[in-house]
Order: C-alpha cells, then sequence, then structure tokens
C-alpha cells in the first residue's frame, strides 16, 4: 500500500445504478482518493463509467485486484456477486468497502468474515445512514434519554420500483433481489445502531406481487424489550422513516424530510405537540445545502471519507462485515419465519 501521505489508489467493481450515480461521481474529487480503474461485465455499463470518470474501465473484476498500485476497491456489484467479490478482494490484500449486503446466506457470510480476518485489510459495509448527521443527531438524542425508554418502534422503506425497468438480479431472491436484502438490511442494522441492542426475534410475512419478495412486513423484538413493526416494498409510494416511541416522547426519524420532529405532551390540557430538534452544526450545514440541490445525501460521501481515513489509521467506530453479518442473520430468519409462519429466534 502507498504511504499515508499519498492519495489512495481506488477502483470500483461493478459501475450500475449506485456506482454511476453515486461512487464514481464522488470519488471523482473526494480529497485523499483517486479513483483510478473501474470494471464491469456490461459493455453499456462500462461505456458509461469511462465516460464519466475518465479513467480505464475493464470487463473483469480480476484486472483491478491484480493490479498492485489499486490500494482499495469499492464493490457495487449484484448483491450474489458481493461475498466472492469481497473474499477475492481480500486475498489480493485490498482494503474494502462492500455495499450492503455483506452476502445473501450463512455461508458465504462466514467465508467472507474468515477471509477478513486472516487479510487483516480494513472492511467496512456500506450501511451509509450511520454517518448521516441528522440520524447521527437523532441516535445521540436517544441515547441522552431525552425521549425516555424507548418501548416501540415503527419503521417503513419503500422504494417503488417498475418491474420492467427492474435490473433483473433485483427480481430473485437467488440473484440477491427483494425487499428483504435490499432495503430491510438498512433498518435492521439502524435498530441495532440507534438502541445498541440486539434483534433476539422475527416474525415476518413476505409478498411476491409482481418480482419474488416485493414487499415484506416484519415484526422484531429487541433483547431489551423493545418492539418493532416495519413495512417494506417495491410497490408503494416512496417513503423510508423510523419512528422512536418513548416515555417522554415520540422521535420521528424521516430520510426525505430536513429535520427531526417529535411529539410530546401538551403543557397544558390534554393532547400532544409537535417540536422540531435544534439542528447541530453538521445537520444544520446539510440543510442549507439543501436549499440549493433539495435531494443532497451528505451520508455517501461521508461512509467513503471515513473508509479512507480508517485505512490511513484513523481509530473510529464504523459499519463492520460483523455488522454486516448480524443483519444478515435477522433477514435469514425472517425468510425461514415467512416460510414456516412461525416466529424465529436470530442466532447472534
Amino acid at each position: 500500500m502507498k504511504q499515508t501521505a499519498e492519495p489512495i489508489r481506488v477502483g470500483v467493481i461493478g459501475c450500475g445504478l449506485i456506482a454511476y450515480w453515486v461512487h464514481l461521481r464522488l470519488l471523482k474529487n473526494l480529497p485523499g482518493a483517486r479513483l483510478v480503474a473501474a470494471s464491469d461485465p456490461d459493455p453499456g455499463a462500462r461505456v458509461r463509467a469511462a465516460k464519466l470518470t475518465r479513467v480505464p474501465v475493464a470487463e473483469y473484476s480480476a484486472e483491478l485486484l491484480d493490479d498492485p498500485d489499486i490500494d482499495a476497491v469499492i464493490i457495487c456489484a449484484p448483491t450474489d456477486l458481493h461475498a466472492d467479490l469481497a473474499i477475492a478482494a481480500c486475498n489480493a490484500g485490498k482494503h474494502v468497502f462492500l455495499e450492503k449486503p455483506v452476502a445473501t446466506t450463512a455461508d458465504e457470510c462466514a467465508r467472507v468474515l474468515a477471509a477478513a480476518g486472516k487479510s487483516g485489510v480494513t472492511t467496512m459495509v456500506g450501511f451509509n445512514r450511520r454517518l448521516h448527521p441528522m440520524f447521527e443527531q437523532a441516535r445521540e438524542m436517544i441515547a441522552s434519554e431525552q425521549i425516555g425508554r424507548v418501548h416501540a418502534v415503527q419503521t417503513a422503506f419503500c422504494e417503488p420500483m417498475d418491474a420492467a425497468q427492474m435490473a433483473n438480479w433485483r427480481k430473485n431472491r437467488s440473484t440477491g433481489g427483494g425487499v428483504l436484502l435490499d432495503l430491510a438490511s438498512h433498518h435492521v442494522d439502524l435498530l441495532r445502531w440507534f438502541l445498541n441492542d440486539e434483534i433476539q426475534s422475527v416474525e415476518s410475512t413476505i409478498a411476491s406481487e409482481q418480482t419474488e419478495h416485493d414487499s415484506a412486513t416484519l415484526a422484531l423484538s429487541l433483547r431489551g424489550g423493545t418492539k418493532v413493526q416495519s413495512y417494506f416494498s417495491f410497490r408503494t409510494a416512496r417513503t423510508d422513516f423510523l419512528e422512536f416511541i418513548g416515555e417522554k416522547a415520540t422521535l420521528r426519524v424521516d430520510r426525505h424530510g430536513s429535520a427531526l420532529t417529535s411529539k410530546i405532551n401538551r403543557r397544558f390540557g390534554y393532547g400532544i405537540r409537535s417540536r422540531t430538534a435544534f439542528p447541530t452544526a453538521r445537520v444544520a450545514a446539510w440543510r442549507i445545502q439543501r436549499l440549493v440541490r433539495p435531494s443532497k445525501e451528505p451520508s455517501y460521501r461521508r461512509s467513503l471519507s471515513a473508509f479512507f481515513d480508517a485505512i490511513r489509521g484513523e481509530k473510529r467506530p464504523l459499519p463492520s462485515f460483523a455488522d454486516g453479518a448480524r443483519s444478515l442473520e435477522v433477514i435469514l430468519a425472517a425468510e425461514e419465519s415467512a416460510r414456516t409462519h412461525l416466529p424465529v429466534l436470530v442466532n447472534i
């Protein structure tokens, strides 16, 4: 690896939607890192990526993994390829930023963890919401008991997708598709992170209207006693929120909003009133940016920057492959519950 004073030389494996619209664009001007190559088996994706980045775009990922001048790779390939690519990257001595989920099966996940542990490289899973300044503020509010002990949580994450326009791998569970791996994995991780607790059991229903597993419900129980109800769908209007019901207040964290809101008891008389949390400096800066770019999403850039800082030796808690494994454990338990129509204990 290059000396820490030099830019970290980065390759991107997979140039689909998330890479094209997020990672490749961020890497063009991210301090301390230099995009030097990318790869994708799809010719159209290679042409688009090369035009955007002006760097070589190979057909095969092995060309990046075999290149001694590449220090780190960002893996954005279809989900069913995550495990094999992560293992190959670790074995090649590359630092690895892996988009979630870590794998699609427990056996694959175990192999990824073993390869990462043996290699000693820096690894990070793409649970970028942990690095969103509004989510960070919400976590601090919960930890400092500003809303009291959390007894229940309601969440929903829905991304409408036209089945005719959907990438083929998203349509089938065998290739890593479905709302549990694609959407629920984010909320499962966030619940663990927000509440500093582990999920103990899960009940689930899964529906397949136009594609396999295109909607699902989860009922989760955490070890500390908190109960969670969640809904995920590719078939309904866009939404992404978590609402924490505490003893003092109810706190809503809405990714498509710009402020944290809570419901508290009225000072006089019966009922509730709304209260908006005073923003932290980082949240305030983001809200100002949203005036120019309403869809501004800061967590992707902050996640990549944190990954490169970790490579340079900065010690800070980041979403790890182990966090990815815990999220996958819950997803696999949810799938078992949907098959058996019974609650399933999570093996963590």
